[in-house]
């Protein structure tokens, strides 16, 4: 494993990461004690940068990191996120997923509308107020005192141009809940905006084949102001896989005509595997190839993932003529 400075801080973060929002089970699937395993095999590994979120299946995924790394919390970077917020009936429904879980199977067919609908039962709350009992909340699941990063997920472009967050986040700070705070930005732009608040520490955006916007415009700018740069997604939430079988439930963030084109472009990808390098791995290969990249965060919901996603730091790189075949086709 390769490890990275996490921006100017004193923070040195493995350049793959975890990414747990899947660990604590969904309406498909869900086996704790696997999840346990692959957070110790992670560690084992060398990762030693987490990503959660207080909304991870109910906060099962802290209790989850939590609970794998309660006697090596000091070996450990832990990152949460916060802000989303559940309605009553989409938090009612999210409680029947083990009622529900047994006959999932049959509700595949339905598996992006099902996802838009608990979308749809979403809201966003960044205030003090909530942010305050996020925290409590999280570091109780995660059995420790403190985080090493806290992220405001995906916030209104008008919240980060007012800035007034920094002010309660700093406060945080100052009483050791946190030691570092950032952004999870839903644009580069968003990201770009975040750059400007001098007690930010990263930013954290999708960046993968198919989403390459970044790139060019905020990974220059997060080096000249030593600003970590977390890489969600790079496998585009399962479309950069060798099935096309891995998707992520952030899909819904896509209209049906969005999701096709981007499965579609995906596919032109496919050049990339060879017979010892997956498409997952090349793609996570591409993102760690980056200038500005401090760690990329791809999810595994078990072990074997998990090794696939190891495995680009063994396999072949890519070459300068797949590199270039990657910008012509973006």
């Amino acid at each position: 494993m390769n490890y990275r400075f996490f921006g100017k801080g004193d923070l040195k973060v493995s350049e793959i990461g975890l990414g747990c929002a899947s660990l604590g089970g969904g309406l498909y699937y869900k086996d704790d004690q696997e999840s346990i395993k692959t957070l110790l095999k992670a560690f084992d590994s060398g990762i030693n940068f987490y990503d959660t979120s207080d909304v991870h299946s109910q906060g099962n995924a802290q209790r989850l990191v939590g609970q794998a790394f309660r006697s090596k919390r000091d070996r450990v970077v832990i990152a949460s996120k916060t802000g989303v917020v559940l309605s009553n009936l989409g938090s009612l429904a999210s409680q029947m997923r083990p009622l529900v879980r047994p006959v999932s199977r049959f509700l595949r067919p339905m598996k992006r509308f099902l996802h838009q609908m608990r979308a749809s039962q979403r809201y966003f709350d960044f205030s003090a107020q909530y942010l305050a009992k996020v925290i409590d909340r999280s570091l109780k699941l995660l059995q420790t005192d403190y985080l090493d990063l806290f992220q405001l997920y995906k916030p209104p472009t008008s919240l980060l141009e007012k800035g007034d967050f920094c002010e309660t986040l700093d406060s945080l700070k100052t009483q050791g809940k946190i030691r570092y705070y950032g952004v999870t930005c839903a644009t580069a732009d968003d990201a770009l905006i975040s750059l400007k608040h001098s007690g930010i520490s990263s930013v954290q955006i999708n960046l993968n084949l198919l989403d390459q916007e970044a790139i060019a415009k905020l990974l220059p700018l997060s080096v000249e102001k030593q600003i970590a740069v977390i890489a969600n997604h790079p496998r585009a939430m399962g479309l950069l896989t060798n099935a096309h079988s891995d998707i992520m439930s952030d899909t819904s963030l896509y209209d049906q005509r969005e999701f096709e084109e981007r499965r579609a472009r995906a596919k032109k990808f496919q050049f990339l595997i060879k017979k010892d390098r997956t498409l997952a791995q090349a793609s996570i290969q591409f993102v760690l190839q980056l200038k500005g990249v401090s760690v990329a965060i791809p999810r595994a919901v078990n072990r074997e993932q998990l090794e696939e996603n190891l495995g680009a730091l063994t396999t072949p790189p890519l070459t300068k003529e797949e590199l270039e075949s990657i910008f012509s086709i973006y």
